[in-house]
C-alpha cells in the first residue's frame, strides 16, 4: 500500500493518509482549553438627532452592553451612562442609545461577557446630528425619531 502525507494547516501534528483514500489513524490528540472572548467590527449602524445604534460582533455568544459620556475615559468604570447589559447571548450584537443630546460627540465603548469571559472595546466617538433649521424642523425630527421604533416593531 502506498502512503501520502497530509500536514495539518495548524500544526498539531501530520497523518499518513493512504494513496486511495479513506483515512488511518492509530489515535487522538485531545486539545484542551479556551478561546478569549474577542469583540470585532465594532461600528455606528445609525446616527440620529438623539438616539445612536451602536453594532459590534464578537467570536462566540455573550450578552451586551455600552457605556458612554461625553467626555472620554480609561476605565469603562468612569463613564457616567451605560445602557443595561442585555443577557440574551448572540453573537451579532446591536444597542440603541436613546436621549442624547442634539450636535453633541459621544465616547463609548462596547462590552460583552460570556461565563467568566469579558471583553471591553478601545474607546470610539460617534456625533449626534444637529437640529434641523426652525423648531419646526426640530419638531418632525422629534417626531421621527421617537417614531421609528414603533415603525420598526411594526405598530
Amino acid at each position: 500500500m502506498k502512503w501520502k502525507t497530509a500536514c495539518c494547516v495548524f500544526l498539531l501534528g501530520c497523518l499518513m493518509l493512504p494513496a486511495g483514500g479513506g483515512v488511518a489513524a492509530t489515535g487522538a490528540t485531545a486539545v484542551t482549553g479556551s478561546v478569549p472572548l474577542v469583540a470585532y467590527e465594532v461600528f455606528v449602524a445609525h446616527v440620529g438627532h438623539f438616539t445612536a445604534t451602536l453594532s459590534w460582533k464578537t467570536n462566540g455568544a455573550a450578552t451586551s452592553q455600552v457605556f458612554y459620556d461625553t467626555v472620554s475615559h480609561n476605565s469603562v468604570v468612569e463613564y457616567a451612562l451605560c445602557a443595561g447589559e442585555r443577557k440574551a447571548l448572540t453573537e451579532k450584537h446591536k444597542v440603541t442609545l436613546n436621549r442624547l443630546s442634539l450636535s453633541t460627540t459621544y465616547y463609548y465603548r462596547v462590552r460583552s461577557a460570556a461565563g467568566s469571559a469579558e471583553f471591553v472595546s478601545n474607546e470610539y466617538t460617534f456625533t449626534t446630528l444637529p437640529s434641523p433649521r426652525g423648531w419646526q424642523g426640530w419638531l418632525v425630527s422629534l417626531f421621527v425619531e421617537l417614531a421609528s421604533p414603533l415603525y420598526l416593531w411594526g405598530l
